[in-house]
């Protein structure tokens, strides 16, 4: 993965811990915002971290910063797809709503 350092350093050592804090992170916040739309805009918004921590990151810029957009990026990530899990937790939640009251 020439293109996605982030990604590639995800897989290659223990930095999956920024995705788990990331990912509980988001959960949470998730959860208190109880809103579809809400949680898309928190999903969008951590993708969009995520993407610009990528970009920079193969830019080379320096120790120190790469290591910092590696943190952000990976939790960004996380971020990322706790939003979702919340997204498909709602939408599991309003079917069944909808299933009790017919």
């Amino acid at each position: 993965m020439k293109y996605l350092p982030i990604l590639d350093e995800l897989f290659a050592s223990d930095s999956i811990i920024f995705l788990l804090i990331g990912l509980a992170c988001a959960i949470l916040i998730g959860i208190k915002m109880k809103g579809t739309k809400k949680n898309l805009v928190g999903a969008l918004i951590s993708l969009l971290f995520y993407i610009i921590c990528e970009i920079i990151s193969n830019f080379h810029t320096g120790y120190l910063t790469e290591i910092l957009l590696l943190f952000v990026g990976t939790a960004a990530l996380g971020g990322f797809v706790g939003f979702m899990v919340c997204l498909i937790v709602f939408k599991i939640k309003k079917l069944v709503a909808r299933s009790n009251y017919e």
